[in-house]
């Protein structure tokens, strides 16, 4: 509902004039003052929309009391009344940007008029306010979706020059919710207004694809993330009827680490896979209270079992935090890690195919080690024969991630998840996220939407299928989702895209 502002000395001509309001269905709130210095006052603390004021009042003139408004509310809309004895005012008020006037006594029809066009006149630049806003955050979306799978310098840069984005600097802490199903695609109310209404602080929020968003949070904001990733967690199961998994990242020192901080999200999400009992991730949460040995123990067995699962990714960032130990001073004994490592090799040895003399000689290595730090040597060198053998150069990887592009490229139109297209390859779900990103430089979950959207435009280029159609064909459940998507990626609307392509302008 929009305010109106009366402003008159003479009550009869309030009167009249909140009458004639009242008797056509505008919506409006109607405030009035009996002077100049009143009506100030009024709009200072009320701050209305419209303003109604006669040129003539006692303590402040319309034409002073217009001037003390446009030094703290340039946009609101001002309409005056004047006698035809004051026209000269009038036309000087007009001049200094007062929306309309109103000649006294009042024309019911002529002062219905003007209404009606300031009336439209605020609806307009409502409009494009609001569509001024959609744009910037459209933008900023995009930007912010470039900078966090290049981690490129010049992206920031550009959004910096190109956009308000000064938000980006102070951001600490990043949370990456992955759902099981296409739950953002699907949800037809405003998610993050009904997060925000949940959580009850301040954060910004990024879209990634139907399963997964992002939450941004500044330094100012002051919680234990394990347990809003908890609460996250809950809010999802309780409230939207949907499983959830949360990561959180390590503290930033600047925005300007958002890339390195999403990329250990990612890897801090692939947990979900061979985790299926946990649904919060956070960095090193998992050996948080424990002493040297038990940590230790702990790191072996994740070791053996990232093995296992061929996912190098956690198996290096498990080996590093072993080989850390050394510099803790712990007490533990040489012959359990060795005969840890010595299982931790086989399973690698075992993966590569290798035959058991050589297997047999690299755990005699092993266990001529004298020191700690010999064990870690060793067992680095092996970690990466395993990943040299098994995911560089011209390796199976290579091949495993071409079978992967095939079945997207195949089944782009149907449901496809992390976990569905894993079966579909007959791939572990961590192996085949580790060697897609290796290989290609880009998340899985990217890669699919990058394709849908590119084959929306050819879609969109080469027939004349309808929106929700061609939403459907590329494996889409939502066209406002898929339209957002598409808008997010290329720019524009679906719409315009198909309309200047059709008049052969090129489209960036």
């Amino acid at each position: 509902m929009r305010k109106i502002l009366i402003a008159d000395d003479e009550r009869i001509e309030r009167k009249g004039i909140r009458s004639l309001l009242e008797r056509k269905d505008y919506n409006l709130e109607i405030l009035e003052a009996g002077n100049g210095k009143e009506a100030l006052e009024i709009a200072r603390r009320q701050k209305p929309d419209i303003l109604l004021s006669d040129i003539k009042m006692s303590f402040m003139t319309g034409l002073e009391l217009m001037e003390k408004v446009r030094q703290f509310d340039p946009d609101m809309a001002i309409i005056i009344f004047s006698g035809y004895s004051d026209f000269e005012y009038a036309r000087q008020a007009i001049q200094n940007g007062v929306m309309g006037y109103v000649l006294k006594p009042v024309n019911p029809v002529e002062f219905y008029d003007v209404i009606d066009k300031t009336i439209v006149a605020l609806d307009e630049r409502q409009q494009t306010e609001v569509l001024m806003q959609k744009n910037q955050d459209f933008m900023e979306q995009y930007f912010l979706q470039k900078f966090l799978n290049t981690g490129r310098q010049e992206i920031m840069d550009e959004a910096m020059e190109t956009l308000d984005v000064s938000w980006w600097e102070e951001i600490r802490q990043m949370v990456l919710m992955k759902t099981a199903t296409d739950f953002f695609e699907d949800y037809t109310k405003d998610f993050e207004a009904d997060l925000s209404e949940e959580l009850k602080i301040p954060f910004h929020y990024l879209n990634l694809s139907a399963t997964s968003s992002l939450l941004l949070f500044d330094g100012k904001v002051n919680v234990d993330y394990s347990v809003l990733g908890q609460h996250i967690h809950g809010f999802m199961k309780d409230n939207m009827n949907t499983e959830c998994y949360v990561a959180v990242s390590s503290i930033l020192t600047s925005g300007i680490h958002m890339a390195e901080g999403y990329q250990e999200l990612e890897l801090l999400m692939e947990n979900r896979f061979y985790k299926s009992d946990e649904w919060v991730y956070m960095p090193d949460t998992n050996w948080e209270g424990k002493d040297n040995y038990d940590m230790v123990v702990d790191l072996l067995e994740k070791m053996e079992n990232d093995v296992r699962l061929r996912d190098i990714s956690h198996l290096r960032k498990h080996f590093r935090k072993f080989a850390g130990q050394k510099q803790q001073g712990g007490k533990f004994s040489h012959i359990f890690v060795k005969f840890s490592c010595s299982n931790i090799v086989k399973e690698m040895y075992k993966d590569m195919n290798f035959s058991s003399d050589k297997c047999a000689d690299a755990i005699e290595k092993l266990y001529q080690c004298g020191t700690v730090q010999e064990i870690i040597d060793i067992l680095e060198q092996n970690i990466q024969l395993y990943e040299d053998t098994m995911f560089s150069g011209q390796s199976s990887a290579r091949s495993d991630v071409e079978k992967v592009k095939s079945y997207i490229y195949e089944h782009y139109a149907d449901e496809l998840s992390v976990e569905i297209l894993g079966k579909g390859v007959y791939l572990s779900p961590g192996y085949m996220s580790y060697i897609f990103k290796k290989e290609t430089g880009e998340g899985l979950t990217h890669f699919i939407r990058e394709f849908r959207l590119e084959k929306a435009k050819e879609l969109l280029r080469a027939t004349n299928k309808k929106i929700v159609q061609i939403c459907k064909e590329t494996g889409f459940t939502n066209a406002s989702y898929f339209c957002k998507s598409f808008r997010e990626y290329y720019g524009c609307s679906p719409e315009k895209f198909r309309k200047t392509a059709g008049s052969g302008e090129e489209i960036e």
